[in-house]
């Protein structure tokens, strides 16, 4: 448990950074404050978006089965590869935005 925790930590730090540092380079330095502002912010309203999400795809695609319940992540798994396509694609149109 401990370990997930911290690997949690160092991945959320790390996309954090990352969001932030590629808002701050894109922006005009007058406005840099306020971008990174705006990725804080757009950052804990996907994060709490996804956190229903998957709530809600994991509710869903549960079973019980004598008493015993089980869990499909069929749905789930898609949602988050997805996620993470679309999220690659996204930073990829900012490529060459200097």
């Amino acid at each position: 448990m401990i370990s997930t925790i911290i690997f949690g930590l160092g991945i959320g730090a790390l996309i954090c950074y990352l969001g932030g540092l590629m808002a701050v380079d894109i922006a005009p330095k007058q406005a840099s404050g306020a971008a990174l502002g705006i990725v804080g912010i757009m950052s804990y309203l996907a994060a709490g978006i996804q956190d229903i999400a998957s709530g809600y795809l994991i509710e869903n695609n549960k079973s019980v089965i004598d008493g015993v319940t089980m869990y499909n992540f069929d749905s789930i798994s898609v949602f988050w590869i997805s996620s993470a396509v679309i999220s690659l694609f996204l930073a990829l149109l900012t490529w060459r935005k200097t």
